[in-house]
């Protein structure tokens, strides 16, 4: 099966071009959409292209180049493009997260989550620059451009043949909208090949410290005044509370965090305002008894894993995305509305539950599990296509 990857400058994807090229029934190429000739920051492959965003009408409407058009999120093609793919080229689309519930006018939201910041724990100052920022969006002229990208992305959401989301369940939630009627399909973005196995299974069971981690980024979908608030009233004994603050958000919303951990615990906030390279990061996880997600929508996956690995308590909100999912799939998680307080924060999960949580990471991400069912999902769209599952060169 030939196969055209689009994707973007992003780190994770050098380890899934290697999965990719595992899976011997698969033809792969691999493009990236350029509009210039700046360097790439992350990618390290020698298997990439670099295409002139003039040259892709071409390869996409040819149907001799390849059986599928994976889309790695949906910047990775315009969205004025992915209307126009060949109608015997059968079209993925892999979302991230921000394509699905961040989109913003001319296009929209295809998750729509309600309440997502907690408008009071926050200043008045950012809460007035929010709201001018709504209402300059709400009143932005709707001239026939505008109108015309809307259209492109609603064609480009209709023109997807196949989907799979981070978490199944936000298939469930696309549905919703009329346009959507991919089928669902699965994948992961896969870690390293010697993390999450069955050889390391019962190797370092308790976390290495007692820190309670808030949130993933500096982006104000964390409602980090929320958990401050909540962990304020609580006796935090001798723990560090760390906030990671490097990337995401806006520098006022990052200050005013900052400000806000300062003011309710002092020397016992630390934010992690500098680049830590990804290995360190992980690393530096292992150091977390409690970490604590306040996010409504499907974010952190990769720090929500890790954190079950090293044996960590989880705190999520009881409607957030991926409590939902994870609930549902029996792993030891908690909710922030009834579980984060004293009794919880001071006691450490068992060893069997933290086992209980590593079985199930392995069986759903570890890169075994991921090849397995990227492989099973690419067969069945080969079922679709009515050819032979095998490797055949690309023209």
């Amino acid at each position: 099966m030939k196969v055209i990857h689009f994707i973007t400058d992003e780190k994770h994807l050098n380890t899934t071009i290697d999965l990719f090229e595992d899976i011997k029934e698969l033809e792969n190429r691999y493009i990236v959409v350029t509009y210039d000739e700046t360097p790439f920051n992350y990618l390290d492959s020698n298997k990439i292209e670099r295409v002139p965003i003039t040259d892709i009408i071409g390869i996409i409407s040819n149907p001799y180049l390849c059986d599928v058009i994976v889309l790695h999120n949906l910047i990775s093609l315009p969205c004025k493009f992915i209307k126009d793919i060949n109608d015997n080229i059968k079209v993925v689309w892999f979302s991230w997260g921000f394509d699905i519930y961040e989109n913003v006018y001319p296009q929209f939201k295809l998750i729509p989550l309600k309440n997502q910041i907690k408008h009071k724990s926050y200043p008045l100052r950012y809460r007035l620059r929010l709201l001018n920022e709504k209402r300059r969006l709400l009143f932005k002229r709707k001239d026939n451009n505008t109108k015309q990208e809307r259209t492109y992305f609603i064609k480009a959401i209709h023109r997807i043949d196949y989907y799979s989301g981070v978490l199944s369940i936000e298939w469930n939630f696309l549905n919703n909208n009329s346009f959507f009627k991919a089928k669902q399909i699965q994948f992961n973005y896969p870690p390293q090949k010697d993390v999450y196995t069955e050889s390391i299974l019962f190797k370092d069971l308790r976390p290495k410290g007692n820190n309670i981690l808030v949130g993933n980024s500096g982006n104000d979908l964390g409602n980090h005044g929320n958990s401050f608030w909540i962990l304020s009233n609580l006796n935090l004994h001798d723990k560090k509370i760390v906030v990671p603050l490097s990337y995401g958000g806006n520098s006022l919303y990052r200050s005013i965090v900052n400000k806000m951990g300062i003011k309710y615990f002092g020397n016992h906030f630390i934010a992690l305002d500098s680049f830590i390279p990804e290995s360190d990061y992980y690393a530096y996880l292992q150091s977390f008894a409690v970490t604590i997600f306040n996010i409504k929508r499907q974010a952190a996956v990769g720090n929500i894993i890790n954190s079950f690995w090293n044996g960590a308590k989880v705190f999520l909100p009881e409607d957030s995305i991926c409590y939902k999912h994870f609930k549902s799939q029996r792993y030891h998680v908690f909710s922030i509305e009834k579980d984060l307080n004293q009794k919880e924060i001071d006691s450490l999960l068992s060893d069997e539950k933290i086992i209980e949580n590593r079985k199930r990471i392995i069986k759903d991400f570890s890169y075994e599990a991921i090849k397995e069912k990227t492989t099973n999902s690419f067969r069945q769209i080969a079922n679709d296509l009515n050819i032979p599952f095998s490797a055949s060169p690309i023209s």
